[in-house]
């Protein structure tokens, strides 16, 4: 009898909570699109290294520009891609590249929020490659960047306030290096990357790539300008020791990460919504089988799905585990870690607030508390296994409550439940488990 009334109780607490489906759907799991990613063997515009030179050319032999290997190589970077036809390919050849960041590029309307940059491609579709991973690696020239001086290596957007930018646009097979010792590094400006897309875009294509040592972002898929990214899909790329996120989706739809890992980054990967996150279209966002020691936050995205999630942040200072604000979606098949040792929310595998609706299946979550669900936030956790000194389930919080933790076939060590008053918790089949003595 008080299985069946648990039931009744859990389903009537479901839809009168979270008003959402949460049944499973297959689906979910195929958002990531099957993506051809071709080697391309014949490019518009070429940029070798020949004995102490530098040269840019185009298909047929005509010399670009060439200039010395131990110079500034972005005047020569610019002419090559301003050659490249919308919709081309430019192929960079193996070597170290040093450029320098002499040109300004303003974000906002009005002008203002001036990022330079080594790289800019502007009002172009086009396609870039390298020779490989550690092969072909652009570097940042010492001291480009300041405390007036903020600097995003590549900046790929349209012109205008309301320009469109790319319909296609691929960055793979190459290294990029913010030389982060060699700039003052203080901050990081919204903005700073290394890669850094604005305006309204789609199809956006960055793979095999390896994003280190930037004072601000690895990759930022950005909202500047007109609009914001769709079908986006990021896939086979390593941030590491990156002052800000090691990736950054801003209101992103339908873009994807896959097969990708951060570093040493003050966050490994930031999924960024908007105040609208209520009243816009389902935005469609997902990573999968990514790897970072450091936190992943989730801030008002409406529809994610993050699976095969290899998070542990014990080594990290001031990371709360999977933070999630004002965002609704599912965590499935993941790994979440914190450091149990730290008391207090910074020790925490999750920190679910706001209001949240998050679902749990099938993860391991480990750290002081498990699933933190504190403001109006509603979490399910089903087939989870969770070790918590501070509480498995927990709803405590300096401020009330109205937070609502669901538990299905989950097993529990430590700490099972701490209940602030105002929250509800509510479990089905869940057990503690259980130690074989040495």
């Amino acid at each position: 009898m008080e299985r069946i009334i648990g039931l009744i109780l859990f389903a009537a607490l479901v839809n009168s909570a979270s008003g959402l489906d949460f049944r499973y759907n297959e689906t979910l799991d195929s958002r990531m699109p099957v993506t051809e990613f071709p080697e391309i063997e014949n490019s518009d515009v070429y940029v070798f290294q020949q004995g102490q030179s530098i040269i840019a050319e185009t298909a047929d032999g005509r010399q670009i520009a060439t200039s010395s290997i131990k110079s500034d190589a972005s005047g020569l970077f610019k002419a090559a891609i301003d050659t490249v036809p919308d919709g081309g390919s430019l192929n960079i050849g193996k070597g170290l590249y040093v450029l320098s960041a002499p040109y300004a590029v303003p974000l906002y309307p009005n002008g203002s929020n001036i990022l330079y940059c080594c790289i800019p491609v502007i009002d172009k579709s086009m396609h870039i490659y390298g020779a490989g991973v550690d092969e072909t690696i652009i570097q940042l020239a010492p001291n480009q960047r300041n405390l007036s001086r903020h600097v995003a290596m590549m900046i790929i957007r349209g012109s205008g306030p309301l320009s469109p930018g790319y319909s296609d646009f691929t960055v793979a097979n190459l290294t990029l290096d913010g030389n982060r010792a060699q700039q003052r590094d203080d901050q990081p400006q919204d903005g700073e990357a290394l890669i850094l897309a604005g305006s309204k875009r789609s199809n956006g294509k960055y793979y095999r790539l390896k994003l280190v040592n930037s004072h601000g972002s690895g990759i930022y898929l950005g909202n500047n300008g007109s609009g914001r990214e769709s079908d986006a899909v990021v896939f086979q790329v390593v941030a590491q020791n990156c002052g800000a996120e090691g990736f950054m989706l801003d209101t992103c739809h339908n873009s994807h990460v896959l097969d990708c890992a951060a570093w040493q980054c003050r966050e490994g990967l930031c999924l960024h919504g908007n105040n609208d996150w209520k009243s816009r279209s389902k935005d469609q966002v997902s990573a999968t089988k990514f790897q970072t020691d450091s936190q992943i936050t989730v801030w008002q995205v409406n529809d994610f799905t993050l699976s095969e999630i290899n998070m542990d942040c014990t080594p990290a200072t001031d990371a709360y585990g999977l933070v999630v604000r004002d965002g609704t979606g599912q965590v499935r098949r993941s790994v979440l870690k914190n450091d149990k040792a730290k008391t207090d929310s910074t020790g925490g595998a999750t920190y679910i607030y706001e209001s949240s609706r998050v679902l749990f299946d099938d993860c391991q979550l480990e750290g002081f508390f498990g699933v933190h669900a504190v403001g109006r936030s509603h979490v399910e956790a089903k087939n989870c296994r969770l070790v918590a000194p501070g509480g498995c389930f927990c709803t405590t919080d300096p401020h009330p409550v109205q937070s609502t933790i669901i538990a299905e076939n989950c097993v529990w060590s430590e700490k099972k439940v701490v209940l602030q008053a105002g929250a509800a918790f509510l479990e089905v089949e869940c057990v503690e488990e259980q130690t074989i003595p040495a």
